[in-house]
């Protein structure tokens, strides 16, 4: 493997080690004496963040290079985690927590295309899969801290999710390359830029296969998105402390990290559409298996189950889309591809407020939208031609 590739895998190691801010952002707002429903306000101003992130990011992977947009990315939003916890009021946080949203969504298309760029299509799968074996190893340990932490102060959460964010980015300027630079022209002019999300856009509607697999992501994602969104409250009222809340997500990325890559090595020679649909199905009833949990053994056992549905079908999804997606439009293809978990964001924030109305059968109808994913996958299109590799010459 490339050395730009263990870059990504190290500073995502500490960067993820590092998040502590995510898993305990809805119960620091509730500290703060905010609602149900002004919680899943600031939670959704993250997901219009993200959402609104993967065009104008997507634009500068290609324009100004992978490295640059990942540097501005991690820089930007070590900043504004920095400002959720300082913001004086609701108004503010909400605002902030927009920024924070932007600015660290910013980041997947630049990763993605760099990996695409730098490692050949038959590794793909197993570098998305080291990428993803770095960032779980960090979030197997960094909750737990994260739980320990919150305890003392909430502040210490917020300085340390802040630091880590920027040691990764100092490792990102100092080593990573810039990665293919593929938009002609002034890279500040509007019409540039519009033309060239057209191009983009225009290509990829006519990509069957990729507009199939973004579909089924969205369904999955939304499901996936609620574990990281709802459990927190769900699991602390049915009487999970802190800390126990800590380990249970952490257990997420101890199982990605003992069987995750050993899964790749077995799925990379199976047809994709048949992992990703029994990925899907398992992230399905992982979360159907939510409602009925009361004790930590039966919230591990549900996360047990959630987490090999995403261990067979994320690493697979990305080797995918990145054999489906051409180069000259990779950035542009990872940003449509980073508006689909936007979007499932927006729902995941949206899904607070449905579990305060409905309770623990929301998990219930999670699972099934899900599957609805899983059911996207089961036709067989027919694929583009294999995509030319030297469409671009790589940055100087």
């Amino acid at each position: 493997m490339p050395r730009g590739l263990w870059v990504l895998v190290g500073g995502q190691f500490i960067n993820k080690f590092g998040s502590f801010v995510m898993p305990f952002l809805t119960l620091f707002l509730a500290g703060r004496g905010l609602g149900p429903g002004q919680i899943a306000s600031i939670l959704a101003a993250i997901s219009i963040g993200h959402l609104v992130a993967p065009f104008v990011s997507g634009y500068l992977t290609d324009a100004i290079g992978r490295r640059d947009t990942i540097v501005l990315s991690l820089a930007g939003g070590a900043v504004a985690i920095l400002g959720i916890y300082f913001a004086g009021s609701y108004t503010q946080i909400i605002v902030i927590a927009a920024v924070y949203g932007f600015l660290s969504s910013m980041f997947s298309p630049p990763a993605n295309a760099l990996i695409s760029d730098l490692v050949p299509p038959e590794l793909r799968v197993t570098a998305f899969a080291l990428l993803r074996l770095a960032i779980n190893a960090g979030f197997a340990a960094g909750p737990a801290v994260a739980g320990v932490l919150f305890t003392r102060a909430p502040m210490l959460i917020f300085i340390g999710d802040a630091a880590t964010t920027l040691v990764f980015a100092a490792l990102a300027w100092a080593f990573l390359p810039h990665g293919l630079r593929t938009v002609t022209g002034r890279v500040t002019s509007v019409r540039v830029v519009a033309r060239s999300w057209v191009e983009a856009t225009t290509d990829m509607v006519r990509n069957g296969p990729y507009v199939q697999l973004l579909i089924a992501t969205l369904c999955m994602a939304v499901a996936f998105q609620q574990v990281f969104c709802v459990l927190a409250l769900d699991a602390t009222e049915r009487g999970l402390d802190p800390v126990h809340y800590g380990l249970l997500m952490g257990s997420n990325g101890v199982f990605i990290a003992l069987f995750e890559l050993p899964l790749s090595q077995w799925t990379k020679r199976m047809d994709p559409r048949r992992v990703l649909r029994v990925g899907y199905a398992m992230v399905a009833l992982g979360c159907a298996s939510f409602a009925l949990a009361q004790t930590f053994s039966q919230f591990l056992a549900a996360m047990a189950l959630f987490t090999f549905g995403e261990m067979l079908s994320l690493p697979v999804a990305a080797g995918y889309g990145s054999q489906l997606a051409p180069a000259q439009f990779r950035g542009r293809y990872f940003g449509w591809s980073t508006v689909v978990w936007s979007l499932a964001g927006m729902a995941g924030s949206s899904g607070v407020w449905f579990y305060g109305t409905v309770g623990a059968v929301w998990w219930l109808w999670s699972g099934l939208v899900a599957g609805v994913g899983t059911l996207v996958m089961w036709p067989r299109l027919r694929a583009r031609p294999v995509i030319d590799e030297t469409a671009a010459a790589p940055a100087k």
